[in-house]
């Protein structure tokens, strides 16, 4: 009896009337995400696709990227600065060495060598209307303005033809070392260029002189217009006048700039066109080019 109390006692020991002690705790379940809030694994060294606009910062680039490039045999990536396709790099303009070792001009070689031309040109067309007989009074109209349209197209071949030539200059440029040239690009004069500075400077001046009503003044018109156009010369420091600032161009000469004895032919052979020839001409025709003469004066 004793032993079976024992074992009441023992069973009783074991808590009947209480639940059982629980288990070990289990590990938590996480819930199935759903559709909606499933998300795609990313892997962390794989660069998102580069799409027009790039929020990397300028410059940066991934490990992946640094770890690739240095890899012995690796292309490297594309550079962001890289010129698109297509691009060429711009040509450097070969005009730009037309001035190399040239100097702005004076203005007094500039005024002989404009002398000098215009004293070969009023020679041409004095002898070819003094041979032609068309200083007389009956003259044939019809037959001065053809001989007058073709001296003023002489004269504009003589200038644009020769300005936009590879010599850059006329004969009296050329016997005072000048050279004109385009103000923007330092290179040849173009064609419109220089039929505009043409007519700013003689040109227009020798049209106007054909109509007759302003015909008996045209001397002192083309006589103020020269004025104007030599004080706008000495007043810019680049040495263009009106004429050259319509046209872009700029005159130079060679550096240091000196031309001492090119000035000095150049005054004898202006002496000689304005002194020599028409005396010469008055020895030889005597009194009709004494007569045209006196007329000449007293027109102007």
């Amino acid at each position: 009896m004793a032993r079976s109390s024992t074992r009441e006692t023992e069973i009783s020991h074991e808590t009947p009337d209480q639940e059982p002690p629980l288990g070990p705790p289990s590990e938590p379940t996480v819930p199935e995400p759903d559709a909606e809030t499933a998300r795609v694994p990313i892997d962390p060294l794989t660069p998102p696709a580069t799409g027009l606009i790039s929020a990397k910062p300028v410059g940066w680039t991934s490990p992946a990227d640094e770890s690739s490039a240095g890899a012995p045999g690796a292309t490297p990536p594309e550079s962001s600065d890289a010129p698109p396709a297509g691009w060429t790099p711009p040509v450097p303009q070969a005009a730009l060495s037309g001035a190399e070792g040239m100097v702005i001009s004076g203005v007094f070689s500039r005024a002989v060598a404009y002398a000098i031309d215009v004293s070969m040109l009023a020679s041409l067309n004095f002898g070819v209307q003094w041979a032609l007989g068309l200083f007389s009074e009956a003259r044939d109209e019809t037959l001065f303005l053809i001989v007058t349209a073709v001296l003023i197209t002489f004269d504009l071949i003589y200038f644009v033809g020769l300005w936009t030539s590879g010599w850059h200059a006329t004969l009296g440029m050329r016997l005072m070392r000048l050279r004109i040239l385009g103000a923007v690009n330092a290179g040849t004069l173009s064609f419109n260029d220089a039929l505009l500075r043409w007519l700013a400077l003689t040109g227009a001046i020798t049209i106007l002189a054909v109509v007759p009503s302003i015909a008996s003044t045209i001397g002192f018109i083309s006589l103020v217009w020269v004025v104007v156009l030599l004080l706008t010369t000495v007043m810019n420091p680049l040495r263009q006048g009106l004429h050259d600032r319509w046209a872009r161009s700029v005159v130079v000469q060679p550096a240091p700039g000196g031309s001492g004895v090119a000035v000095i032919g150049c005054l004898v052979l202006t002496v000689v066109l304005f002194v020599v020839v028409p005396i010469g001409l008055l020895l030889l025709a005597g009194d009709q080019v004494r007569d045209l003469l006196i007329d000449i004066g007293n027109s102007v």
